[in-house]
């Protein structure tokens, strides 16, 4: 077994690393279904749907540098646009699981959050548009 601590997580997108403001990375997909039941039956049925994904992400705001999540991620809100994203959830050291998402990722909301004696954090969601390939590096 080779687990791995969640603190080695990194992630590309659009050719930025936003590894160092990262606190949390999630990467889920999904298969809806629809109902095929029928009256009488003892067992519900169903047809699968079209699969997608999503990635969620959330860390610690730095307003200082051109590479920060605000700088990377917002202007790929207001453009629209599809781009590649690499997501290493356990880090990037060898043997590791990488998800290459190649013109597939879709920026959906960003989000800086200030409190009362806290950090400022930012978070961001983007849906995964294309199937993505998972390699063993």
């Amino acid at each position: 077994m080779a687990f791995r601590h969640g603190r080695n997580c990194a992630v590309t997108i659009n050719t930025k690393d936003l590894s160092t403001y990262l606190d949390g990375l999630d990467i889920s997909f999904d298969t809806p279904t629809a109902d095929t039941t029928t009256m009488g039956s003892t067992w519900s049925s169903a047809l699968a749907g079209i699969p997608s994904g999503k990635l969620e992400m959330s860390g610690f705001y730095d307003p200082t540098v051109t590479v920060s999540p605000g700088a990377v991620l917002f202007p790929l809100i207001t453009a629209g646009t599809a781009v590649t994203a690499l997501v290493y959830p356990g880090g990037t050291t060898t043997p590791q699981e990488l998800w290459t998402i190649t013109s597939g990722v879709i920026v959906t909301s960003y989000a800086e959050s200030s409190s009362v004696g806290g950090a400022v954090t930012w978070k961001a969601s983007a849906d995964i548009v294309v199937l993505p390939v998972r390699t063993n590096t």
